[in-house]
């Protein structure tokens, strides 16, 4: 017969820059709730809370003699807590990372690698690439939350570098053209070539050039006034 075993868990936080500072944070809040001990710096961002086995932010089990043990190692001396079917598929680990986030602003653009490529990166930066797992991941909104996922129509991106000539400045005048063209083709593998040139020329462009024209977007946004700048943002819509 299966017994469930239950247990105080001792989660790990990330405090990534974009966080939520303080009591602000949901993060540092149940951090709180599970460590009275843990105390809050209302200066500092708490980001993410992490139940899980992954070797950047392990959680550990608190046990009843006062010390704690990871939560991986737990799992490795109690296999049958995972089930058969998930200890065959991944062995003594957890095959998830539960994850809390606490969001203040943007964050950072992210790409995931799969299974394949996960495992070759892995095995050649095992320093930058901490696992062998891809990562494929569900979000579950508990409050009010906007996120973006892949890239707008080719059709629109083209529009936008047609009509904004800071962005244009910014991808730069041969990807943008590039870019365009395919837009007007039915060349599917042109218009992920052009899209990636794009966003390659656009992600290596140095960061004073881009504040630069942002601000000159800004500016000109600003010359323009609300009709302008409805105008503007109507067109490329």
């Amino acid at each position: 017969m299966f017994v469930l075993t239950v247990f105080p868990l001792k989660c790990s936080i990330q405090n990534y820059a974009w966080g939520k500072l303080g009591h602000e944070s949901e993060v540092a809040s149940l951090l709180k709730a599970s460590d009275p001990a843990f105390q809050i710096d209302e200066s500092t961002p708490y980001a993410e809370l992490w139940m899980g086995t992954h070797i950047n932010c392990p959680s550990k089990v608190r046990t009843g003699r006062g010390s704690t043990l990871s939560l991986k190692d737990w799992i490795i001396q109690h296999p049958d807590q995972l089930g058969d079917a998930v200890t065959k598929r991944f062995g003594n680990d957890l095959p998830f990372l539960f994850k809390v986030l606490s969001v203040n602003k943007s964050l950072s653009v992210q790409a995931h690698p799969n299974k394949v490529q996960a495992e070759k990166l892995h095995a050649k930066f095992p320093e930058l690439y901490k696992d062998n797992n891809h990562k494929p991941e569900l979000a579950i909104a508990l409050t009010p939350f906007k996120a973006m996922c892949g890239f707008r129509p080719i059709q629109q991106v083209a529009e936008f570098l047609s009509r904004i000539e800071e962005l244009r400045a910014v991808v730069g005048g041969p990807t943008s053209c590039k870019l365009i063209s395919a837009s007007k083709t039915m060349d599917m593998p042109l218009q992920r070539e052009a899209m990636k040139d794009c966003f390659t020329s656009l992600m290596n462009q140095e960061s004073d050039f881009v504040k630069s024209e942002l601000k000159l977007l800004i500016n000109r946004l600003q010359d323009l006034g609300n009709y302008g700048v409805r105008l503007l943002v109507h067109s490329c819509q």
